[in-house]
């Protein structure tokens, strides 16, 4: 049918615009209809179907164009435009818009203007005062601008910002930031925006200047170029100056340059490697540099996860520092000991398997390199078998062992354990678990230092039966909305004594705490170089009660009874005596705006405190938020790293407006009365710009690292990038 003129009030198909085409007119009443060509249209003009509505259409025969005015709506290969008049000249395949224009991408991102004119294909064309929304509400604005090939789009005078203007709430009418530019380009295809003539405004305000400036668009995650750079002064090194560059090398991996020069240590580089396999991913961080002694330092920290199959895995991590302090004195981090370890895992059921090995550095003043041991290999296997008749099940756990040193004790290890379990529960609700096991450690030791002996070397080694059995009876009651559970716990253990002979050396079992967590356990330490012997039993109670909301309280509260008092666990550990010291914890979160936990240690003869924890977080961000923990150890607690600490830290955080919140912190030895840190921050963010202070001072002592004063900030100009400084006070 064709249409002869004047106002379309029915539906009518016509080739107006190339191919077939679906007028439908709002007057009627008709929702929208979608349009499509003719088979015999798109095979000969070979042009995508048009898909058209608006209020009224006007078609001129003998000047072949089409007027449409009045919510028109054109859609062609995935280009939305809206208009209030747009009109066509078929002869010219030119299109021209005006009044509340815009296009819509496929990519998302959407064109607003006054008037437009364009190709019938909407590539080409020239706009007027022209306005684009890009991702995460960033936008371009200018007077006008020129498209082509549907993919560039050249703006003039323009102004680029991912900033909000507030005008009607009295504000300026200027962004917080923005981008003033002679011209823009917008390359959809690279998803870059260029500049030139670019002059950077901060609240109006020009601050840099630039004859040409690239970055990526909003879509882009990864580009290759240049990153913000960094600059500041500490007392280790000076001055500095830092300028990252990113290479993303493809879409599995990556690479970060960050060559620094300092003024008082030189030169430095750091790298970054990461990348993604189908079977897993590496990531590879280092540095080096030639400091002001001409000596080479660096290091490097490299992680790597890779699956063999569903059941196998593979992994290493290396960390190595050339000097102890080296890691402190450039800003990486602050570690006390770097692990390197490589590693392969198997899962299956109910069972797994590890083969692995490790190389320790300590960062520690007194850590010597030669009597710090490597491990390997280490191999460990547990096993579990399904139930079997009344519940009982099975358990095989081995566990191999080599650790060497270049000063000091060796130590070649294969352990065994065989075990078996029976849960049972009662028809009252009572839970009682029988457990048998027998362990066989085995050791080939040398240069084994013995309390009035001499050193050994040579074989040695134990078999140790163990029988333990635990129960509990939970005992609930609903009082309301509110749910109390009362759960008195009891367990006893029995190993023959003689456990732990003077010629196996203790390499993992050093580290020793007796606390609420392992007052159950049946073996309290954590390796297998010591082992706990003797009759022991212990009881406790725990409550809680719980609310409707999430909300809880709970308490425990226990001791540990040993038969025999020996030297299995160290003076003080709390563990050295017939009756154990009382353990326990508390916690109270009743809401959102209350968490305390307190954790304790108590002397059994006079309930002096020997270890006090408390941790509270208290208030939310909208008034105040107070976090706050107090630790302390009495000199006979039995630490083997502190002889008597008691330190108390405190932060305070405030949300003070929808944009601005401030930071305080201190952490305080109680003991010398003096402070080790404190310090005060306060974030600005909005949706285009990150501003972040601190003020800080620490008191620690390092080594040849003393106390420092620093001062921290962070601009983030959100789509562009980040700079960041550091400065010594």
């Amino acid at each position: 049918m064709a249409v002869t003129g004047g106002m379309i009030k029915r539906l009518a198909t016509s080739t107006i615009l190339g191919c077939g085409v679906i007028f439908i007119s709002s007057n009627v009443g008709m929702p929208q209809a979608y349009a499509q060509a003719t088979t015999t249209e798109r095979q000969s003009q070979e042009v995508p179907a048009i898909l058209f509505s608006a209020d009224e259409v006007d078609y001129n025969r003998e000047l072949q164009t089409v007027t449409a005015r009045g919510n028109v709506e054109i859609a062609r290969d995935g280009r939305i435009l809206l208009a209030d008049t747009v009109s066509y000249d078929r002869s010219q395949d030119v299109l021209t818009a005006s009044g509340n224009v815009s296009i819509t991408e496929p990519s998302g991102e959407v064109t607003f203007a006054s008037y437009v004119e364009l190709s019938g294909d909407f590539k080409n064309g020239i706009i007027k005062d022209i306005y684009v929304l890009l991702d995460e509400n960033t936008r371009i604005a200018g007077t006008g601008a020129r498209r082509s090939e549907g993919n560039f789009t050249e703006i003039a005078k323009a102004v680029y910002s991912p900033c909000k203007v507030c005008a009607d709430e009295g504000a300026s009418g200027t962004p917080l930031w923005r981008i003033r530019a002679a011209r823009v380009l917008h390359d959809a295809n690279s998803k870059t925006v260029e500049y030139e003539d670019a002059r950077l405004e901060v609240a109006g305000v020009p601050i840099f200047y630039t004859p040409y400036f690239q970055h990526p668009d909003p879509t882009v995650k990864r580009q290759s170029g240049l990153l913000a750079p960094s600059f500041g002064s500490t007392s280790y090194v000076g001055s500095y100056f830092s300028q990252p560059y990113y290479w993303a090398i493809d879409n599995s991996k990556d690479m970060t340059f960050t060559p620094t020069y300092t003024l008082d240590e030189g030169p430095l580089l750091a790298t970054e490697y990461r990348q993604r396999f189908d079977s897993g991913e590496m990531e590879i961080y280092g540095s080096a540099t030639n400091d002001s002694d001409d000596r080479w330092q660096g290091h490097i920290d490299a992680e790597g996860r890779f699956d063999i199959d569903p059941t196998w895995r593979w992994g290493f991590d290396a960390e190595q520092a050339s000097q102890k302090t080296y890691l402190s004195r450039y800003g990486f981090s602050s570690p006390s000991v770097l692990t390197s370890n490589l590693f392969t895992e198997g899962f299956r059921d109910a069972s797994y398997t590890r083969v692995d090995g490790y190389y320790f550095q300590g960062l520690k003043s007194g850590d010597d390199r030669d009597t710090t041991p490597i491990v390997l290999p280490h191999m460990q296997f547990h096993g579990q078998s399904e139930p079997a008749k009344y519940g009982s099940f099975t358990t095989l756990d081995l566990d191999g062992l080599s650790l060497t040193r270049e000063d000091g004790a060796d130590s070649h290890r294969f352990s065994a354990k065989a075990g078996w379990a029976l849960p049972y529960v009662g028809s009252l609700g009572d839970v009682t678990k029988l457990s048998l096991s027998v362990r066989s450690d085995n050791y080939m030791v040398s240069d084994v230092e013995r309390d009035g002996k001499s050193d050994y070397s040579g074989y040695t080694g134990r078999i140790l039966p163990l029988a333990a059995i635990d129960w509990q009876m939970p005992f609930v009651s609903d009082q309301g909305k509110y749910h109390q559970v009362i759960t008195p716990i009891a367990m006893a253990a029995w190993s023959p004594n003689g456990g732990n002979p003077d010629e196996i050396s203790n390499e993992d079992s050093q580290s020793f705490e007796f606390d609420d967590i392992n007052l159950f356990s049946h073996d309290r330490f954590g390796g297998l170089d010591r082992a706990e012997d003797g009759f022991r039993a212990s009881y406790g109670l725990e409550w809680g009660l719980y609310g409707p909301e999430g909300g809880y309280t709970s308490a425990m509260f226990g001791q540990s009874y040993r038969a025999t008092a020996n030297d299995t666990f160290a003076q003080g550990s709390g563990l050295d005596e017939h009756m154990s010291d009382y353990v326990g914890r508390v916690t109270v979160s009743p809401n959102q705006y209350l968490d305390l936990t307190y954790r304790y240690r108590l002397d059994n003869e006079n309930l002096s405190a020997r270890r006090n924890q408390v941790t509270a977080n208290i208030g939310s961000m909208d008034t105040l938020r107070v976090n706050t923990t107090y630790v302390h150890f009495s000199d006979d607690a039995g630490s083997e790293e502190f002889d008597e600490r008691e330190e108390f830290y405190f932060k305070a955080e405030r949300q003070f407006s929808e944009f601005w919140s401030g930071m305080a912190y201190s952490r305080y030895d109680i003991d010398q009365s003096d402070p080790l840190e404190y310090g005060v921050g306060f974030v600005y963010e909005d949706e285009c710009f990150i501003f972040d202070g601190r003020v800080r001072r620490t008191f620690y002592q390092d080594q040849d690292l003393g106390e420092s004063d620093e001062f921290l900030f962070r601009l983030v100009f959100k789509t562009l990038g980040e700079f960041a400084s550091a400065a010594g006070l």
